[in-house]
């Protein structure tokens, strides 16, 4: 019984390759003991901490993905087109990322309404943190921003700071050398 729920709730970490709850696991497979599932998940994770393996099984508060280890990031990350992050999320938190420490109504004002939704989902998904401010919010990058885009705080400044004195154009996320302008 323990063998076959590991195996089921390692098949859907893999399969779904985004953060899961434990109740989402319990409703993917259709089992509704979440202590066991919590127990069988540490121990997932405590196997493949253990094992020599590419893969890992990560949690983050109550959410839990398996993913693949930092050492072996480099040569999938190509390999890789989709993401946890839906684009519309992803270019709020570009524009966040690009501004904070940012006011969420100046986020609100260039991305529209639908940011507040994204604000939401990324704050749960601790790629931002928000503290209140008067009527509104600071929006700030997490520590986990950092490690998910495998960079530190003072690189991320500098590469922004560096984009905003050559006032290099950026589009689809790439900025725009001269010799790439023929075909904006």
């Amino acid at each position: 019984m323990q063998d076959n729920l590991k195996h089921k709730i390692e098949a859907i970490l893999f399969t779904v390759g985004r953060s899961l709850t434990i109740q989402q696991i319990a409703d993917l497979i259709h089992f509704n003991k979440l202590d066991l599932i919590e127990s069988t998940l540490q121990e997932l994770k405590k196997e493949y901490k253990e094992k020599s393996s590419s893969l890992e099984i990560l949690q983050d508060n109550n959410l839990y993905r398996m993913n693949i280890k930092s050492d072996f990031f480099p040569l999938v990350k190509d390999l890789m087109p989709n993401t946890e992050l839906e684009r519309p999320v992803i270019s709020t938190l570009a524009t966040i990322a690009w501004k904070s420490p940012v006011l969420q109504s100046e986020i609100v004002k260039i991305r529209g309404n639908t940011a507040y939704e994204h604000i939401k989902i990324l704050s749960e998904l601790n790629f931002i943190v928000t503290e209140k401010h008067k009527l509104t919010k600071i929006i700030k990058l997490s520590p986990k921003f950092y490690e998910y885009f495998d960079t530190n705080k003072d690189k991320f400044q500098n590469t922004i700071k560096n984009i905003e004195e050559k006032k290099q154009p950026i589009k689809d996320g790439k900025i725009i050398t001269p010799d790439l302008l023929k075909d904006v």
